[in-house]
C-alpha cells in the first residue's frame, strides 16, 4: 500500500489548519508543573500577585500554542521530480516550502517520517519559498516515490509542538545498476553493422552515408531530421542525421552500430542480464559507437545521445516491471 492511500496523508498542497497536530513539549509539561504550584501558592497564601502571575504566564502558553499552530498552517507544499540514478545509489528528492502570507514562518523541521537522520531546518520569508533536499536510498531499479515526510516546529516559545505529514507527489526512475568488472567486458561480437550499408543516394558532393544521430542544431537543414527518434521520445527531443563522404570511412572503423540483444544473455540471471546491458550502454555511449537495444517485444533502433542513452536506460529500468508501477 502507497502512504499516499492512508486517510491520515490528503493529496492536498497546502496544510490546512485540521490537518497540523499540536500536543506539548517536554518544556511545556514542566511549564504546565509550574503553573499549577504557582496557583496553589496564590491560593494557600492568598496572593493577589500570585494569581496575576499565573493568568499571565497561562495566557503565553495559550498564545504560544496558537502561534505554534499558525506556523505551519497555510503553508503550500510542492515537490520536484528528481533526477535518475543507477540503483544502489541514492535519489534526492527537493521539496519546495512555498509561503504565501504577509508573516515569516521560522524554525520549520522538515524530516521523513519514521527515519532517524537529523531533519532540515527552514526558515521561510513573508511571501517567499525555501526548497530542502531529502535524500533516499534506491535499492533496486524502477519508479522510486518520494517518501512521507514530518513537519513540526515548537516556535515561538517551545512549549507546545506543532506537527503534520505529507506526502510529496514526485518520484525518480532508478536504472539498473550497471555490471562492474575489471576490466570492463567488451562489447559483444557478431551484432556489428557497418553505417556504409545504409547509404544516401548520390548527391553533388558524391555518395554519403550515415554516420548517426545527434541532437539539433539551429541551422540544421530540415530534410535531415531523424523523424524515427524523435517520433521515438515523443517529440521532446529534436535529432538530426549526420552524414560523411564513403570514401572517408576507414576501414574496420567503429563507427558501425551494434546491437545490444537480450535475449543473447540467456545464461544469466534476469537482473544481471539488464545490470550488464547498462553497462554496455554506458560503454558504447562513452566510446562514441552508435547502438541499439532490444528487449523482448521492445527495439530501439541504433543512435547516440543523451536522450538516446536516457530512453535506452528507461526501458531497462521499466522491463518486466508489472503494468500499474511501470506506467505510475
Amino acid at each position: 500500500m502507497r502512504w499516499r492511500n492512508i486517510p491520515w496523508l490528503p493529496a492536498r498542497p497546502w496544510l490546512g489548519a485540521q490537518r497540523v497536530h499540536i500536543r506539548p513539549s517536554g518544556a511545556g509539561l514542566a511549564f504546565a508543573a509550574l503553573l499549577l504550584a504557582l496557583w496553589i501558592a496564590a491560593v494557600n497564601y492568598r496572593l493577589g500577585l500570585g494569581y496575576a502571575l499565573t493568568y499571565f504566564a497561562t495566557a503565553c502558553a495559550i498564545a504560544d500554542m496558537l502561534f505554534a499552530s499558525r506556523n505551519l498552517a497555510g503553508l503550500a507544499l510542492a515537490a520536484t521530480p528528481g533526477k535518475p540514478v543507477f540503483a544502489g545509489s541514492h535519489a534526492t528528492f527537493t521539496l519546495r516550502l512555498i509561503n504565501r502570507s504577509a508573516r515569516p514562518r521560522h524554525a520549520i523541521h522538515v524530516a521523513i517520517s519514521g527515519s532517524a537522520a537529523a531533519p532540515g531546518l527552514a526558515d521561510i520569508a513573508a511571501h517567499g519559498e525555501t526548497a530542502i533536499d531529502i535524500v533516499v536510498a534506491a535499492p533496486q531499479r524502477g519508479w522510486l516515490i518520494a517518501p512521507a515526510v514530518r513537519l513540526s516546529g515548537s516556535f515561538p516559545l517551545g512549549l507546545f509542538l506543532a506537527w503534520c505529514h505529507w506526502q510529496p507527489d514526485t518520484r525518480v526512475l532508478v536504472y539498473p545498476q550497471p555490471e562492474h568488472t575489471a576490466p570492463p567486458l567488451p562489447l559483444p561480437v557478431g551484432t556489428v553493422q557497418r553505417a556504409s550499408q545504409v547509404r544516401q543516394p548520390p548527391t553533388q558532393d558524391g555518395a554519403l552515408e550515415l554516420a548517426g544521430v545527434r541532437a539539433y542544431q539551429p541551422g540544421d537543414p530540415l530534410h535531415r531530421l531523424a523523424w524515427r527518434q524523435i517520433a521515438r521520445h515523443d517529440g521532446e527531443h529534436v535529432f538530426s542525421k549526420q552524414f560523411q563522404p564513403a570514401a572517408e570511412a576507414p576501414q574496420g572503423a567503429a563507427r558501425g552500430s551494434i546491437m545490444l540483444e537480450h535475449a543473447a544473455l540467456h545464461a544469466l540471471a534476469p537482473e544481471a542480464r539488464l545490470s550488464r546491458l547498462a553497462a554496455w550502454v554506458l560503454q558504447a555511449e562513452r566510446a562514441g559507437l552508435p547502438y541499439g537495444l532490444r528487449l523482448g517485444a521492445l527495439t530501439v533502433a541504433p543512435a547516440l545521445g543523451a536522450s538516446h542513452r536516457d530512453a535506452c536506460l528507461r526501458a531497462l529500468a521499466l522491463h518486466d516491471l508489472p503494468q500499474d508501477e511501470a506506467m505510475a
